[in-house]
């Protein structure tokens, strides 16, 4: 297991129990920190999942289907079966695992717990590795009207992109108690990614990060926190002042 596998892997399961993965994460100190914030962000994420099913959900959901699949539902009488401890569970957490679908869909915040350990950095960090797979080597040509309708959401609108570095990916992304823009740029030493977050979002602000891997900054705009995260030899000051300057907030 290498380096980058290790961090893919602290991301998707920090408490891998395989003996090749503990030795990487001894490997070490910026490996153990980096496994301790995503074992923290995991532990945040699972008190944010663990919604209590409202009274009465599974049944409303059983008779609202019955009620649109009956052609003349006023003249139908829907018996639900007896309410038992063995026959509603299984109704209870599908019921719940649909509520939640369709409230992150809507990017309606979660009741999440209090976020005094977790930083913008580190759901950052996390969205880059987890997401790589899906977007390595991917060029969508992305033109300055695609960018502008993305970005309408948040308030911004990309005013040129004369002597911008190249843009290759450009969309909507599932960040933090909501929405961000997430951006791809082709750097010097490779892709660096963007997000532009709604200052809304609750997470501590680390201006400058890295885990010896990948490095980035935060800066503060006017209606949002940019987020630029590149490799470790990647200058991204340009990149930013390229932005920031570009930018005009109707917020």
């Amino acid at each position: 297991m290498d380096e980058l596998e290790f961090r893919r892997q602290a991301v998707v399961d920090p408490h891998d129990t395989r003996e090749e993965f503990a030795d990487m994460a001894n490997a070490s100190p910026a490996n153990r920190k980096w496994l301790e914030e995503m074992k923290q962000f995991d532990a945040a994420l699972g008190k944010a999942m663990d919604v209590e099913v409202p009274p009465g959900l599974a049944e409303r959901l059983l008779l609202k289907q019955a009620m649109l699949t009956d052609p003349e539902p006023q003249q139908k009488v829907v018996t639900l079966p007896p309410r038992t401890v063995s026959g509603w569970k299984p109704l209870a957490i599908a019921a719940s695992i649909a509520f939640l679908i369709g409230v992150s869909t809507r990017w309606v915040p979660w009741p999440l717990p209090q976020t005094s350990d977790v930083s913008l950095a580190q759901v950052a960090l996390a969205h880059v590795y987890g997401e790589e797979p899906f977007i390595q080597g991917v060029d969508e040509q992305v033109s300055l009207q695609t960018i502008n309708a993305k970005m309408e959401k948040y308030g911004a609108t990309l005013m040129n992109m004369q002597g911008m570095a190249r843009i290759t990916y450009v969309n909507h992304c599932a960040f933090y108690q909501g929405p961000a823009l997430h951006m791809v740029l082709q750097g010097k030493m490779g892709p660096v990614t963007l997000f532009l977050v709604p200052k809304h979002v609750p997470l501590q602000l680390d201006h400058n990060f890295d885990d010896g891997q990948l490095k980035g900054e935060i800066i503060k705009l006017k209606g949002a926190n940019l987020v630029l995260i590149g490799d470790m030899r990647e200058s991204l000051d340009p990149i930013s002042k390229q932005i920031e300057s570009r930018l005009h907030w109707s917020i």
